[in-house]
């Protein structure tokens, strides 16, 4: 007899690429690449959505290869979940889910072009974790003008 599994008080809905560029020498060897991920996100108590924005720059410090991709992922979450565990979804699991469909993005991307593929390698998101919480906004508590104006600050750094 089977047992029907308690949904998740978390949940990954859906995720988009919305922006996506690299730069290649062609013939070249492509070698050890450095990875930078900027995260930022919004939580939507009302709507019960954590919505996930991680800006992935790889690139090779000679210039032979140089990607920047960004991706938005939209989680739910339930109202009667605790603070706790919210916080290792939001803050571990979320950019844990959505940077391997980055990754994928880039070595089909890269695939599809002619040359040999490029392949991030996985990583460890706690540091990523740990930056995400400085860069969450409160829908409601701390208003939708600081999470522009969080994309702002962040789009002038790069």
């Amino acid at each position: 007899m089977s047992q029907i599994q308690p949904k998740s008080p978390f949940r990954f809905d859906s995720f988009v690429i919305t922006e996506s560029h690299f730069v290649r020498e062609p013939k070249e060897k492509i070698g050890e690449l450095e990875v930078k991920i900027e995260p930022r996100a919004v939580i939507d108590k009302e709507k019960r959505v954590f919505t996930l924005v991680l800006e992935v720059h790889a690139y090779e410090e000679n210039g032979r290869f140089d990607a920047k991709v960004t991706a938005i992922g939209f989680f739910d979450f339930k109202n009667d979940i605790s603070k706790d565990h919210l916080s290792s979804y939001f803050y571990t699991n979320a950019p844990a889910i959505l940077f391997p469909y980055i990754r994928a993005h880039i070595s089909t991307l890269t695939a599809l072009s002619g040359m040999e593929a490029v392949n991030l390698p996985a990583m460890k998101m706690t540091a990523v974790g740990e930056k995400l919480k400085e860069q969450t906004f409160d829908q409601f508590e701390e208003g939708e003008n600081n999470a522009e104006k969080s994309n702002e600050d962040t789009t002038e750094k790069t």
